[in-house]
């Protein structure tokens, strides 16, 4: 990726010279301009209150993701060059970034044919561990928690899978973790918060490079579906990890994804069979855990001692 701008949540690539092919231009400076609104949304995203998060739309040329009083992304349709087109006035850059590279992009690999998961993962010995879950279910605090315990966190939001035989690679999209402050104090008391992730949200970057975060491509051991105890009388305080079937756990997997076009037919089927693949090669598990910080280490175990089982 070539962009208008350092991003310094991504690693650098220096060496550019054999990558022509495969590179995506970005430019979240603009040029500015008005996008008009799409006579359909293809896709939306919206919060609690049916307010739309995001809505991405297809325009001529390509597409339209729009984060409404935010900014308005414009990918073209090869998916070869992302544009922020327009922005709220009072934007900072480091929002900007925030939503290119945890948003946009996802979306920018699925056009390009490369598959995606919004997901959690550590890195535990050769292998790696994926953590699905809802907002709040504690996937980047759990990954911290694994992190801080020696074992590498390999990725937070973006999970690129691919295939190698039967085995299902994962690679990390870039290195770090966002938390918000509780978590922040519950595991590390006296450091740094770290960069903020955007300005409309109080979670902070906590960033690290190669040497501290896994960077390379590792085989998916498991991937948990992360589920916390709902209601007042819901009582936990230990960490429950059952088998769930291919079946139960491709709904799962697809809502997880980020699909940019619902509507273009060759790349559902593309997906779809993807995911299967996934669902079929990759032992899958439902991971309850406690409402509690301190239930951290348990989960750990239960984690680990599942690791160990055929």
């Amino acid at each position: 990726m070539v962009s208008d701008v350092e991003i310094p949540e991504l690693p650098p690539l220096r060496d550019l010279r054999n990558s022509g092919s495969a590179r995506v231009r970005l430019r979240i400076l603009g040029p500015r301009r008005e996008v008009a609104e799409p006579a359909q949304w293809l896709n939306q995203t919206i919060y609690a209150d049916g307010t739309p998060w995001l809505s991405i739309g297809k325009i001529d040329g390509g597409y339209l993701m729009r984060f409404p009083q935010l900014a308005d992304f414009v990918i073209d349709n090869a998916g070869r060059e992302v544009v922020c087109a327009a922005t709220a006035e009072d934007i900072s850059v480091v929002t900007l970034r925030h939503l290119t590279i945890d948003h946009v992009m996802p979306r920018v690999l699925n056009l390009l044919g490369v598959e995606s998961l919004h997901a959690t993962a550590v890195a535990v010995g050769t292998a790696g561990c994926a953590f699905i879950g809802e907002a709040g279910t504690g996937k980047s605090t759990l990954a911290a928690s694994f992190h801080l315990a020696g074992m590498h966190a390999f990725c937070d939001d973006c999970l690129v899978i691919g295939e190698d035989g039967k085995k299902i690679i994962a690679t990390p999209a870039y290195p770090g973790v966002r938390l918000w402050d509780d978590s922040f104090e519950a595991l590390m008391t006296d450091a740094d918060h770290g960069l903020p992730v955007a300005q409309y949200t109080d979670k902070s970057r906590l960033l690290g490079g190669t040497e501290t975060f896994r960077a390379d491509s590792l085989p998916l051991a498991r991937i948990y579906f992360l589920r916390r105890p709902v209601g007042e009388n819901v009582a936990v305080t230990r960490p429950t990890i059952t088998r769930i079937s291919a079946a139960e756990a491709f709904p799962l997997l697809v809502s997880a994804s980020y699909p940019l076009d619902l509507t273009d037919q060759a790349m559902l089927r593309r997906h779809f069979q993807f995911i299967v693949r996934v669902a079929t090669n990759v032992p899958l598990r439902r991971l309850l855990i406690p409402n509690d910080f301190s239930a951290l280490p348990a989960v750990r175990e239960a984690v680990m001692a599942d690791l160990e089982t055929a």
